[in-house]
């Protein structure tokens, strides 16, 4: 009889952490993963996803973790009169609750910074994402040409600061 208490206070207990809990893992869904394939020795590379958060609190994707590079870094990037400008993006980036988000060429990105090995076409690769409330979530996904890229049409827009620094860049089909 006792035991049958101490389970029923032990469910009830659990249950309730659970839902104070601000936001879960289970919260957001990512869409697929993708890695732009390099070409010959290219020294960086970028990973593209969207994250939906069907949570009812926002979260914040706080950076993204691999091995596959010296440096991994969240980014941003826009391309004004034919110069691409890029910057690494300080505080994270929002989910808002019942919103997506795209990380995708053109706008928010994951930057994989001085490759250790290239990323190969149809190959396989991880990238580990920390977020503010779901913790750090491991994804697997596959490198593509950048052709074969398939990413929505919408990008997330932002304001780039005077610090951003800037490149010319070829445009790449």
């Amino acid at each position: 009889m006792l035991s049958l208490i101490l389970q029923r206070i032990f469910a009830a207990v659990l249950m309730g952490l659970m839902m104070l809990s601000p936001a879960m893992a289970s919260d957001l869904m990512y869409g697929t993963l993708q890695f732009r394939a390099t070409i010959g020795s290219m020294p960086s590379s970028a990973a593209y996803l969207s994250i939906t958060n069907h949570g009812a609190m926002a979260d914040r994707l706080l950076a993204a973790e691999s091995s596959l590079s010296r440096k991994t870094e969240l980014h941003t990037m826009e391309i004004t009169n034919g110069v691409m400008k890029m910057r690494q993006i300080d505080g994270g980036i929002a989910i808002p609750a019942g919103k997506t988000i795209q990380l995708a060429p053109g706008g928010f990105h994951v930057m994989l910074i001085g490759l250790k090995a290239p990323l190969n076409a149809d190959e396989r690769y991880q990238v580990t994402f920390v977020f503010e409330k779901a913790g750090k979530v491991k994804l697997t996904g596959l490198a593509k040409r950048p052709a074969d890229l398939k990413m929505p049409s919408s990008h997330s827009s932002d304001t780039h600061s005077p610090d951003a620094h800037s490149m010319n860049m070829p445009k790449s089909n």
